[in-house]
């Protein structure tokens, strides 16, 4: 495997070494034809039914088909008391809110969560009742079709009022939201697996639905009705779901009498895919990303299926996956900076085999298919499963490097081989335009044969009162703190406005790459942007695969003198031995030892840290190291060496 060397001299110099090589977008993305086609649903599960290893799996989707259909219809709320009902549920942000205000964001939200629910089930209860002939399947579908037809708009108003103090606006309308997405694609999904086994009448109120959507979403675009439109903000899955919506029920209902409203849904989904990596770099993370992505292939299939492939052919759906991929470390654990909750992905995960076999399905990725079955168990046992079984008989399987630097939500990756008991490290950097990141830049992860050792605290549920203390300010991750920078009250779940400040961007931190090969890396994150009180913070970031060394060098704006502190998140919820001798320091456990030599006098605490990485939030807290210097300070350098313990291999 080849090198990569950059220029010491420039700054932050990012390449995904994976996409170097490729061959052309369409041969990228070549479907289970062979011929760059995209199946429709209807051919997807015409291709599964005749194919007979599938029968097994066939039935597999049968019972959960049945066992969905035994608890009943998804039925819309139109009261407060009625919300948790009928399998929808209430979101617990509503208990604080107003009673003004409550009954209007709780029957909003419960819109998503049927919405959600349907667009994962109703399709996979028509593929059992198409695939089996089951006449009991069948009437479920157009029994839950039938009440879906009466929830117009999809997405009713106040998914805006989330927090005290929120009202509606004058005209009662805060515009299309996610509901409306996930809403359109269960319907439409829906009747293009279920073909002419839905009655006319039906289908013409499903039609009139989709039409009121399209007006809808269009209307918003134009007013500037919702805060992402306003705000031109592609990026988020706000701007996606809408636009996904628009754009399904345009092909659903007719393309040539609706170009202007299509037109308008395909610029919308070509910004949102421009507005992340060209090299697959999603920009919030690999968390969002799998809810986010979901919709952008949904409707990129969508597309190149009526023969429209702008989507689809985009560098960042060709390369996402590559990047995704990326995100899987040694001992089962996942690349989780940005929301990405924990780490912890056993080989059954389910979303993650569920993304995965979308990219098979609907991108037609090889590397997708690769990781399938080298890092998962296969397909799931669902209608995404199935699709995708058919489909990866098609493609190849193309395993991606082991090391990968990433300029837009900037990291650098790599590991020593695929395997579970590998050697693996990851670094955080900082891009201008991150959303949904936390205080982490400079951030390093390390895994040793497949045991972690400097882990990071996590992202539990927004809801978490530590959720902005422990979590997502610097003390959740392995970088510097000076003095009291971080703030020391918990996130109030009622001032949405405090949420907000923690959630935009920590400031630039450029990584500069020295090397990076099989045989390890050298890096530098300058981080000297992201704290008003430091003059320059770099972090140097070597390694192989026996042992990992932090270089940091800390100088403080003249006349500024504090306590310099450095967390060290451990792998491990077991106390460690701490032995500290004047500016040298030596920590032990049995997984590992580090050794911590600093330009000053230093103290080193441990502590039990709050943990969404390794374990739940709620369970036992992992270990953490507070490296911290004696005295205020102007500058100092600490070298940090991490490797295994003497005792061990």
């Amino acid at each position: 495997m080849s090198a990569v060397r950059f220029d010491g001299r420039r700054s932050a110099v990012f390449v995904g070494l994976s996409v170097l090589c490729w061959s052309s977008a369409t041969t990228r993305l070549m479907a289970a034809s062979g011929k760059g086609d995209v199946m429709t649903w209807a051919q997807a599960i015409q291709a599964v039914k005749a194919d007979a290893s599938l029968r097994p799996a066939i039935e597999t989707l049968v019972k959960a088909a049945r066992a969905e259909v035994a608890k009943g219809l998804v039925r819309r709320p139109h009261r407060l008391a009625d919300v948790g009902k009928h399998r929808t549920g209430l979101d617990g942000r509503s208990k604080v809110l107003e009673d003004e205000i409550r009954e209007a964001f709780a029957l909003a939200m419960s819109d998503f969560g049927a919405c959600n629910h349907l667009a994962n089930a109703l399709p996979t209860v028509a593929a059992a009742a198409v695939l089996s002939g089951n006449a009991a399947l069948r009437k479920h579908v157009i029994a839950q079709l039938r009440e879906a037809s009466t929830w117009s708009p999809l997405q009713r108003p106040g998914w805006t009022l989330y927090a005290p103090g929120h009202r509606l606006p004058k005209d009662g309308k805060d515009g299309n939201w996610l509901a409306t997405g996930c809403g359109v694609r269960a319907i439409v999904t829906t009747l293009e697996i279920m073909g002419d086994g839905v009655e006319a009448d039906l289908r013409a109120a499903l039609d009139a639905l989709l039409a009121k959507e399209i007006a809808g979403v269009v209307d918003d675009w134009k007013s500037k009705r919702p805060w992402f439109v306003r705000s031109d903000n592609p990026i988020t899955n706000q701007w996606v779901l809408p636009t996904e919506g628009l754009i399904r029920a345009c092909l659903h209902l007719g393309v040539d009498k609706r170009r202007e409203a299509y037109e308008l849904g395909v610029k919308n989904v070509l910004r949102a895919l421009s507005s992340h990596g060209a090299a697959g770099e999603f920009e919030e993370g690999i968390g969002y990303a799998n809810f986010t992505v979901t919709s952008l292939l949904h409707v990129a299939r969508a597309m190149a299926a009526a023969g429209d492939r702008r989507a689809i052919d985009h560098p960042f759906l060709a390369n996402f996956p590559t990047w995704a991929v990326h995100h899987i470390q040694p001992g089962r654990m996942t690349v989780n900076c940005f929301d990405a909750g924990h780490a912890a992905v056993p080989r059954t995960h389910g979303h993650w085999r569920s993304m995965l076999g979308l990219l098979v399905f609907a991108g037609g990725s090889d590397v997708a298919n690769w990781a399938l079955t080298h890092q998962f168990d296969g397909p799931t046992d669902d209608l995404i499963g199935l699709v995708a079984s058919v489909t990866g008989k098609g493609l190849g399987r193309r395993t991606p490097s082991l090391f990968a630097a990433y300029e837009r939500a900037p990291m650098v990756v790599w590991r020593d081989r695929w395997a579970d008991d590998a050697t693996g490290v990851w670094v955080r950097g900082g891009h201008r335009l991150d959303q949904h990141d936390h205080q982490d830049r400079g951030h390093v992860n390390y895994i040793y044969r497949g045991k972690a050792i400097l882990i990071e605290a996590g992202t539990p549920s927004y809801s978490d009162p530590d959720m902005g203390v422990h979590y997502a300010s610097g003390a959740g991750h392995n970088v510097l703190q000076v003095g009291t920078f971080f703030p020391k009250r918990p996130y109030p779940v009622q001032k949405r406005a405090d949420y907000a400040g923690w959630q935009r961007p920590r400031g630039i931190a450029p990584i500069q790459i020295e090397r990076l090969d099989a045989q390890g890396g050298a890096v530098t994150v300058d981080a000297s942007r992201c704290y008003a009180e430091t003059e320059r913070w770099q972090r140097n970031v070597t390694w192989t695969a026996k042992a990992l060394t932090i270089q940091d060098e800390v100088h403080l704006k003249p006349g500024k003198k504090d306590v310099v502190q450095f967390r060290w998140h451990l792998g491990t919820d077991q106390p460690v031995d701490v032995s500290t001798e004047g500016t040298s320091a030596r920590v032990r456990w049995p997984d590992a030892e580090i050794r911590l030599e600093a330009s000053e006098p230093i103290h080193v605490r441990q502590y039990g840290a709050p943990d969404a990485t390794v374990r739940r939030s709620d369970g036992p807290r992992h270990t953490c190291l507070a490296v911290r210097s004696a005295q205020p300070v102007t500058t100092v350098r600490l070298v940090t060496r991490v490797g295994p313990h003497p005792s061990g291999s």
